[in-house]
């Protein structure tokens, strides 16, 4: 079964790619990981920084968020209309 998966892309992201926002086809088995690496494939630069190539996890240079919740794991399995935001954290003090 496909489902689509929307990508909200922010800050340098949504400059690389050039629009702000992407809708992804994705398999049943698709996880978070599999959609990181399809747009670091398509769209280089930034996006080949966002999962740490050591951990594999999403580095803490990059917040990604998927419904609302930030995540760091790149195996959760995406479900039909997640939606996953890409940007960078913005610190204050």
């Amino acid at each position: 079964m496909t489902a689509h998966v929307r990508v909200l892309l922010h800050a340098m992201f949504k400059d690389i790619a050039g629009k702000r926002e992407i809708i992804q086809e994705v398999d049943s088995n698709f996880t978070l990981g599999d959609v990181l690496n399809r747009l670091a494939k398509k769209y280089g630069r930034d996006f080949n920084e966002i999962i740490d190539p050591r951990t594999r996890l999403i580095s803490t240079d990059t917040l990604v968020m998927l419904n609302g919740k930030s995540v760091r794991r790149t195996d959760i399995k995406l479900n039909d209309k997640d939606i996953i935001m890409i940007t960078v954290p913005i610190g204050g003090g």
